[in-house]
């Protein structure tokens, strides 16, 4: 029998989503201001505290993965997946399309407001430009969702806790059960974060998919395209997430890594090869060098906005991801050590990031570089999707790239919103057993709802508006965040054999 839907969670979680979306499409330039205006405060006076979490987080995962709990299995059964599905499927779920619109245009941004006071379009600044990305998208980013997976997993399968929710991971400090003020809380906190931080990414994504089927077809983008595109994205996720975890998302997961693999492998191949791999290996070298200053940097004298505009952000983006995560990962880690997912969430997930920044972000930099394209003004005069596309444009059977990238970015997009319905659909179920699933149509009807939010985004504005509502849904976050750390780092201390 399935779970029974636990309906203050799902009516709370919905009216919320109605509440920041109706807003943006009734009103789309005032709420676009006061969510402006919500994140410069935000910013401004709590940014401190997102970095402290990120070294936090950090901290607590390595101690974990290297410390005295590191072989602790999280159940007694063998795993029910393999490394390398397991490993697809924790990577597809935890990226999504936001990285393929990054991944090839975040360097433009800091080539003319580049970090650590570097001159704009400096040799220095191009290095700085390569290597901060691979920051965002690296170790410490993945611990947002290290450290959720861990407070979750543990409880779940060592403590015998039947509930699938992020509450669980702070049970040291939530008494009461599910249906406690605090744990309704936590829980209705997280599931807001997860509908604000999917609604931005496929506000990223969807108008990239667009421009890329009007650059193939000759249709020009609208808003109408955009809308289509939302309904096929659905229409895969939807699909998907009815399938459930076996037949759905392992299936689009392993799929989607082996396309990966292609088209990085085609792009190394049909672009300057000898470049992507001398900047690749420059950008890991100087990314290690500088990663302890890049953790701990607030920029207190110059106060340039780059720690603003961007750390925090991608800081949020992952904040309010990492409940989610964090209960996905914990459904298809059963038999899996501590040390396990650990490595394999920040190694497997970083390197898989880094390999589209080393070579999709180096190859349109190297064109910026040898005066074969100009990107950056490119970027200045139609925006990121079209520098995007003048990238691959420059490559030979550019066509054919073009479509890779549509395909890739749309199956991107479904393993995250396949995820994210399932999770959104645990959250909102009462007891779980840890081979439990929320029933299909409680799966499928978030698979439609989440998406009104990025339509409201795209009809607001886009890019900014996206960005800026993950920074103002995810603060109450940060401070579960440390409570899930502490109660998880207490349970295993409890919990270890003596002597």
């Amino acid at each position: 029998m399935a779970p029974a839907v636990d309906r203050v969670n799902f009516v709370l979680t919905l009216f919320v989503m109605l509440g920041l979306a109706v807003p943006l499409l009734l009103f789309p330039e005032a709420s676009s201001l006061a969510l402006q205006t919500s994140y410069d405060w935000i910013a401004e006076t709590f940014g401190w505290l997102y970095i402290l979490t990120a070294i936090s987080a950090f901290g607590s995962v390595i101690f974990i993965a290297f410390g005295p709990y590191a072989k602790v299995t999280l159940g007694k059964e063998a795993p029910e997946f393999s490394t390398a599905s397991w490993g697809a499927m924790l990577f597809a779920a935890g990226i999504g399309a936001g990285m393929m619109y990054w991944s090839a245009i975040e360097w433009s941004f800091y080539v003319d407001a580049p970090p650590f006071g570097a001159a704009p379009r400096s040799a220095e600044a191009y290095v700085w430009a390569s290597s901060f990305g691979l920051h965002h998208w690296g170790i410490v980013a993945w611990s947002f969702y290290c450290l959720p997976t861990l407070a979750i997993a543990y409880p779940f399968y060592a403590r015998g806790v039947p509930k699938l929710k992020y509450s669980i991971s702070a049970s040291h400090f939530i008494k009461g059960g599910e249906s406690s003020i605090g744990a309704r809380l936590m829980d209705s906190f997280f599931m807001i974060a997860l509908v604000g931080g999917i609604g931005s990414s496929l506000g990223f994504s969807t108008p990239l998919i667009a421009a890329l089927l009007s650059r193939l077809t000759g249709i020009p983008t609208s808003f109408g395209m955009e809308l289509a595109v939302v309904a096929v994205c659905v229409a895969m996720f939807g699909t998907s997430v009815w399938l459930g975890l076996t037949r759905g998302i392992k299936r689009l997961s392993d799929f989607n890594m082996v396309l990966g693999f292609v088209l990085l492998a085609a792009v190394l191949l049909a672009s300057d090869t000898v470049f992507l791999l001398r900047m690749a290996i420059n950008s890991i070298g100087h990314t290690l060098q500088n990663t302890v200053g890049m953790m701990f940097w607030t920029d207190p004298i110059n106060n340039t906005g780059f720690i603003e505009d961007w750390t925090i952000f991608y800081w949020a983006w992952w904040l309010a991801y990492g409940p989610f995560i964090g209960i996905f990962v914990t459904r298809i880690s059963k038999g899996r050590t501590l040390r396990e997912v650990v490595l394999g969430m920040l190694g497997m997930g970083s390197l898989g990031v880094w390999l589209f920044y080393l070579i999709v972000g180096n190859h349109s930099l190297g064109l910026q570089l040898r005066g074969e394209v100009d990107v950056l003004a490119v970027l200045a005069e139609s925006g990121g999707n079209q520098a995007i596309i003048a990238g691959l444009d420059a490559l030979p059977f550019a066509a054919v790239f073009v479509v890779a990238f549509i395909l890739l970015t749309s199956i991107f997009t479904a393993t995250s919103y396949d995820s994210a319905s399932y999770v959104l659909a645990a959250s909102a179920s009462k007891s779980m057993k840890p081979s439990e699933d929320p029933p299909r149509w409680h799966r499928v009807f978030w698979a439609v709802a989440i998406a009104i939010l990025p339509i409201a985004l795209m009809y607001a504005g886009g890019l900014k508006e996206a960005q800026t509502v993950v920074l103002v849904v995810s603060l109450p976050l940060v401070f579960t965040f440390w409570l899930s750390g502490i109660s998880l780092l207490r349970s295993l201390k409890e919990d270890a054999p003596e002597g």
